[in-house]
This record gives C-alpha cells, structure tokens and sequence, in this order.
C-alpha cells in the first residue's frame, strides 16, 4: 500500500459553536477500507477517568510515538496512516487548513475503540492540544446506534449545537479553544457490532 494523503482540500470549514472541520470523505475509498478492514482488534488497554475536568472510560492503543508491544505488530495500511499524519505533506495541509503551525509540532496518534459502555464526559480539551483530526472507520453505523461527537455550546451535555455521527472514511479537526466544549455519547446497547472505532491525530504545542 502507498501512502495515501489525506483529502484535506474536501474540508467543510465550520465555525458554530466553535472553529472547526468536517470532512465527509477523508481517504481515497479502497484506502479508506483497507484501514476499515485491518482496524486492529488486540493491543488495546481500557483506560478510566473520574475527576473534575471530566470522566470517560474507553479502549485505546498508541501508534506513536509508542514501540510495538511483541506479538502486535501493526498491519501495514496502518503503518502506512502513521507514516501519512506525521509526515511534512499532511502537517503542511494542516497548517493551510487551520491557520496553525502544526509543521513543528510534536504529535501523537493513537486508536481508540468504543463498545456500549464506553463515554467521554463534556470538556474542553487542554491548553497543551493545538489541533485533533479524529479518522471514523464505523460501517454501518445507523443513527439509531448513537455514540456520536457531540459538539457543544457550553459545558452543559444538554447545550447540544451538533451531533456528528463516526460514519466510515469521514473525520473532524477541532481546533482547541477556550470554548470548545465537546463530548462523546455511548453507543446504544442491543446492537451488535456497536463498537466506535476511531484514529486521532493529536498536534501539542511545543514546550
């Protein structure tokens, strides 16, 4: 597989209630489900939270910067997504697509997945996060299921302004500010295969 780029010209610039991107169509379709069909499911450690930022519990594992854990080698449409965002192509874009100098920044990327009893409770994200681009790989993924991104105009979970559902090959960019209050919803129980599979791409300012 070569590595694909990221179709960053396909961004649809939003600024309610916050700056940011939607991308309805993120990679090439056959890259796209390459990345679906290889989305690894081993290597992930159950992380929690519960303290006064906020509180979440989730699946996660990092593929940079992180060494491989023996015997979970990484498929290869996946090395190659990690090779793609954090390479110069894919930063520079960034940087064009957000105004930001992401060019120099240190990043991280990691895959997370999201059974039913999954959630990340409303919060703003760090001052230490610049820009998130967070990949979907979820075919299908009826509206019925929930587990949607919820994107907020207070700290409040019922100020909801937009749900973005985590359909397959599309992302979103969330630039970090003061008032970028954003929360994940739990998938609905009772559906099989209602697990959220997601990639995020974290840029960090630099120290």
């Amino acid at each position: 597989m070569t590595d694909d780029p990221v179709l960053l010209g396909l961004a649809q610039a939003e600024h309610t209630p916050f700056p940011y991107h939607h991308l309805p169509e993120t990679f090439p379709e056959d890259t796209a489900a390459r990345l679906r069909a290889t989305f690894p499911d081993t290597g992930f450690t159950k992380v929690s939270g519960h303290d006064p930022d906020k509180t979440y519990t989730m699946w996660t594992r990092p593929l940079h910067p992180a060494p491989e854990a023996p015997g979970e080698e990484l498929p290869a449409p996946w090395r190659a997504f990690v090779r793609e965002v954090t390479g110069p192509g894919y930063r520079a874009g960034l940087a064009a697509l957000t105004g930001l100098p992401v060019e120099s920044c240190p990043v991280e990327v990691n895959l997370w997945r999201y059974p039913p009893d999954c959630w990340l409770d409303p919060h703003v994200d760090k001052p230490g996060k610049l820009v998130t681009h967070v990949f979907y790989f979820n075919e299908p993924w009826p509206e019925t299921w929930g587990g949607n991104l919820l994107l907020l105009g207070s700290q409040d979970p019922r100020d909801v302004v937009r749900r973005i559902p985590p359909l397959h090959n599309s992302s979103v960019v969330l630039v970090r500010g003061d008032s970028s209050w954003h929360a994940v919803e739990s998938a609905l129980p009772g559906n099989p295969g209602a697990v959220r599979l997601s990639a995020q791409v974290i840029f960090h300012r630099p120290e």
